[in-house]
C-alpha cells in the first residue's frame, strides 16, 4: 500500500509513519523543515522525504510532482499537517493568526488533495485529521482560530466526499483524541501510539466511512 502523510516528521504524523512502515507499507512523508526529521530518518528512507509547506501552493505543486515521480497511485493520503494557533478567545483573537491557522489547517488539506488527485482512484482513502474542537455541537468555546479552521476542514471533507465518492474514493475526517504531542501538551490523556493504532484499525475494519466524522475509537461524531 502506498501512503503519503503530511506533517509526518513529528507528533501524530510521525507515529502514522512508524506504524504504517511497521505494517510493511510504502510510506512517503511531506514536511517543511528537513532539520526536524532526525526521528523520521530512522523510520523512513530519506528518498521518501518530500519538502512540503502546506501554506504555499507552489510548494504543494512541487511536492505533488515529486510524489508522482515515485508512485503511480496512492492508497492512503493522510492530511495531518496542522497548527494550534494562539488558542485565543474573543478578546485576543488576531486576524493574522486566524488566517495562518485557516490556511494551514483547512486550505492545506484541500490543495494537497487537489494536486494529488490524479494519484487517487477506486479504493483510495483520504483521511483528514480534524478535531472534536471543530464540531459545531461541541460547546466548550474559545480557541477561535483553531476551532474555525477544523470546522471548515470538516466541510472540506464533506465536499470531497460528494465529489469523489462516486469514483470509489473514501474521504473521512478523524478526531484523533486529545493526544500527548507538542500541540496536545503533556497532560493529554491519549498516547500517540494508541491514537494512531485506533485510527488505522478503523480504516482497516470499517467499510462505510466516507463523508463521516469519526474518532480514533471508531465512534461517529456530530458535525
Amino acid at each position: 500500500m502506498n501512503c503519503f502523510i503530511t506533517g509526518g516528521n513529528r507528533g501524530i504524523g510521525l507515529e502514522f509513519a512508524k506504524q504504517l512502515s511497521e505494517k510493511g507499507h510504502h510510506v512517503l512523508v511531506g514536511f517543511r523543515n528537513p532539520e526536524s526529521a532526525d526521528k523520521l530518518k530512522k523510520i523512513i528512507p530519506i528518498e521518501n522525504h518530500l519538502l512540503l509547506n502546506v501554506n504555499d501552493e507552489q510548494s504543494i505543486i512541487n511536492m505533488a510532482t515529486n510524489l508522482k515521480s515515485r508512485v503511480n497511485h496512492l492508497d492512503l493520503l493522510i492530511n495531518n499537517a496542522g497548527i494550534i494557533g494562539t488558542r485565543a478567545g474573543l478578546k485576543k483573537v488576531e486576524m493574522k493568526d486566524h488566517l495562518n491557522t485557516f490556511q494551514t489547517n483547512t486550505l492545506g488539506p484541500l490543495f494537497v488533495t487537489k494536486h494529488c488527485r490524479s494519484l487517487l482512484g477506486k479504493g483510495s482513502t483520504i483521511a483528514n485529521i480534524s478535531s472534536l474542537m471543530g464540531s459545531i455541537d461541541d460547546s466548550s468555546g474559545g480557541a477561535y482560530s483553531y476551532r474555525i479552521s477544523k470546522a471548515a476542514l470538516n466541510m472540506v471533507t464533506k465536499n470531497l466526499h460528494k465529489d469523489l465518492n462516486s469514483k470509489g474514493i473514501t474521504v473521512v475526517a478523524f478526531h484523533p483524541g486529545w493526544v500527548r504531542t507538542r500541540m496536545g501538551t503533556p497532560i493529554a490523556p491519549v498516547s500517540k501510539k494508541r491514537s494512531v493504532r485506533g485510527m488505522l484499525k478503523v480504516l482497516d475494519e470499517q467499510n462505510d466511512l466516507s463523508g463521516k466524522f469519526i474518532n480514533f475509537k471508531g465512534e461517529e461524531l456530530p458535525w
